[in-house]
């Protein structure tokens, strides 16, 4: 077992005070805070908080095929589970209606692409898929953790005015441009759950919930990431883990905790 390294990354849409469990100085504007093994080797999976302030831009990530044309290793599917939110807080996901390729493009040139987008409130507890070709778009006010494939790889269609640079066409080729119809399951706080089957998903994950006390055991015999949402606990070698922290295991890593929590563990598909 070993902790992954947190890196706050600055945005224009992020927050300027984080939640204290986060533990980053104040004073800057930190819209990601991303965890990585410090190392050279690129991880399977990508996991980062997302704190937001103001919308993200509408965006999409490609497959496979689409990201292999334009050069990458492979495409971008992430997943979020939300943590805290404010009230009357919202994400975009798909179009409220099916579009053409035309009507994306007149409403991105007459800044209404945000009337084509589905806009949903969220609520702590949600969870979201969002395969590689959904436009979507993250609203203010939202803290959430993010599981990904490790592409990053991001085709910008509006930007709300940033002066940032749009990915229009390319963004165009890799969309779907239709109404998401995945279900968003809510996890209870202490529910154990399979969110994604790794044999059937880009990935796997499960939300996992525990007592003091508790022997926290792992069905994978590869890496697994374990990110703690909530409680405290400790490895067989005396290594301690809380909220805020996120851990490659290996499967023989055994898990005790110390307090009432929950926690998230991603591993590679299997597919």
């Amino acid at each position: 077992m070993h902790q992954l390294l947190p890196h706050p990354i600055a945005k224009p849409w992020g927050k300027d005070s984080l939640p204290d469990w986060l533990g980053y100085p104040r004073g800057k504007r930190i819209g990601e805070v991303i965890f990585d093994s410090g190392h050279a080797e690129r991880q399977a999976l990508l996991v980062k908080y997302i704190l937001t302030s103001e919308r993200l831009s509408i965006q999409v990530h490609p497959d496979d095929a689409t990201a292999q044309r334009d050069g990458h290793v492979h495409g971008k599917d992430e997943a979020w589970y939300i943590l805290d939110c404010k009230p009357g807080a919202m994400i975009g996901l798909g179009f409220r209606d099916a579009v053409t390729q035309d009507d994306v493009r007149a409403a991105i040139a007459d800044e209404t692409l945000e009337e084509l987008i589905a806009w949903r409130p969220v609520s702590p507890g949600e969870f979201y898929m969002v395969p590689a070709g959904t436009v979507h778009a993250i609203g203010a006010d939202i803290v959430l953790v993010e599981i990904q494939r490790n592409a990053d790889i991001t085709y910008r269609l509006y930007d709300y005015g940033r002066d940032r640079p749009l990915h229009i066409e390319q963004a165009l080729a890799c969309a779907r441009l239709e109404r998401y119809d995945l279900p968003v399951p809510h996890i209870a706080a202490g529910e154990k759950r399979e969110l994604l089957a790794a044999d059937r998903n880009p990935f796997g994950l499960h939300h996992i919930a525990f007592q003091a006390g508790d022997h926290i055991g792992l069905n994978s015999s590869g890496p697994a990431w374990f990110v703690p949402l909530e409680g405290t606990g400790r490895d067989q070698s005396g290594s301690q883990w809380r909220q805020g922290q996120c851990w490659i295991l290996e499967g023989g890593d055994e898990l005790h905790a110390q307090s009432t929590g929950n926690a998230l563990i991603a591993v590679p598909s299997l597919r």
